[in-house]
């Protein structure tokens, strides 16, 4: 094992460790130790999921494109794809448990589904495409299994052959299933009618268009972190790089178009959730479109592309302006309490209805009309803890399973 295996192995272990024991903790002593309230139910673990299943999909629909669209440049990488496909979308489900608060929670939801609920929805299809990627994977490596791994291989007489032609077959049902999981995630937001942030019909293509830029984004660092720089693979980072452009800039279109309906017609609800993205979260607005746009750029440039490390930094850049979109579907939403009355007597009146913060301090105010989040130490960790797991998963099947084609030492 080289040594920058052993370092990854050792930062993302302890990581999850730590992210492992900030969850007994909290699962011991409650939701009270994050700093959501009643005023504001959902934050960083909410946007982890959103997160992480934008990522999953990246992946799985970068690897489908070889066998759909032809795209053989792509090849090499179509295992990366699908692992990090399995990685991010079993990521997802873990980021969603410490939401819940007690595990035990969870029963509920498998003896008592509510069919009009998204969540459930959501739920069925996140575990379908985590079998479908890990399926996907395992057809992938098929031929490759070698020595103690061929007790898991299909006894085929062609297992080359075979293998291509179920990963053909498959390849429409990953590009759906890809797209699916984020059409229905956008949804768990979309249907919440008394957050108009969130109430519109652009929520789902554009958490599609963010998904397919951040995914294949995590995807092309794997590959740079795996591969370097090849003259074999110049043609499939250039791919990468184009198909990322197209997605990140069909996002932007989708949200300030959104933006754009909302000024246009100057509802007062819409004009409240618009002034705090603008201005009390201005600069992260400004990151989340400023950051992924700089490193498209940057990717787009050949001389870029000459150089791993300027490449790595594009795809960072990227990444981090999606997670910090992801985490501004919050605020909007739940900064300003949904909740008026018009006071008798009182024309084009509204006044805001305060309800409980769900926090007793003395000497403050226990009721409410807005409440300004960021996550607590604990739902840092819990998060830092699942993205470590996400690198640890990666790094752990790389140097363990056939995903990297062996090259040939040069005698």
């Amino acid at each position: 094992m080289s040594t920058s295996k052993k370092i990854g192995f050792a930062i993302t272990g302890l990581l999850m460790l730590a992210g492992l024991v900030a969850w007994g903790i909290q699962v011991k002593e409650g939701l009270v130790l994050t700093n959501m309230r009643n005023s504001y139910t959902w934050g960083l673990y909410v946007a982890g999921l959103a997160f992480f299943v934008g990522n999953a999909a990246g992946g799985l629909v970068l690897s489908s494109m070889i066998y759909l669209f032809g795209v053989t440049s792509l090849k090499p990488f179509a295992k990366i794809g699908a692992l990090c496909a399995f990685a991010n979308v079993t990521a997802a489900m873990l980021a969603i448990l410490p939401d819940i608060g007690q595990p035990i929670r969870l029963y509920n939801l498998v003896l008592h589904p509510q069919w009009r609920s998204p969540l459930v929805w959501d739920i069925i299809v996140l575990n379908l495409y985590a079998a479908l990627s890990l399926l996907y994977l395992y057809l992938l490596m098929l031929p490759d299994f070698q020595g103690p791994l061929k007790k898991i291989a299909l006894k085929v007489d062609h297992p080359k052959e075979f293998s291509e032609k179920w990963a053909k077959r498959l390849a429409p049902y990953s590009l759906a299933a890809a797209v699916g999981i984020h059409v229905i995630t956008a949804w768990i937001f979309a249907t919440q009618g008394a957050r108009d942030w969130w109430n519109s019909a652009v929520l789902a293509p554009d958490f599609v268009a963010a998904a397919l830029a951040s995914g294949t984004a995590i995807v092309l660092l794997v590959c740079l972190l795996t591969y370097g720089l090849k003259d074999e693979y110049t043609q499939a980072y250039r791919t990468m790089a184009i198909f990322i452009a197209v997605a990140l800039f069909t996002h932007i279109f989708f949200m300030y178009n959104d933006f754009f309906i909302h000024y246009w017609y100057g509802a007062t609800e819409a004009l409240d959730v618009l002034s705090i993205t603008f201005k009390k979260y201005a600069l992260a607005h400004a990151f989340e479109v400023v950051a992924p746009l700089a490193g498209v750029i940057l990717l787009l440039s050949s001389n870029v592309r000459k150089s791993a490390g300027a490449m790595m930094t594009s795809c960072f850049l990227i990444i981090a302006g999606i997670f910090v979109h992801r985490f501004l579907l919050m605020p909007g939403a739940f900064d300003r309490v949904p909740l008026t009355i018009a006071p008798l007597g009182m024309q084009n009146t509204e006044f805001s209805v305060p309800i409980a913060s769900g926090q007793y301090e003395p000497l403050m105010n226990t009721f409410v009309t807005e409440w300004h989040y960021f996550p607590s130490g604990i739902e840092i960790a819990i998060f830092l803890g699942v993205l470590a797991y996400v690198g640890f998963l990666i790094i752990l099947a790389i140097d363990r399973l056939p995903i990297v084609k062996i090259e040939k030492a040069q005698t």
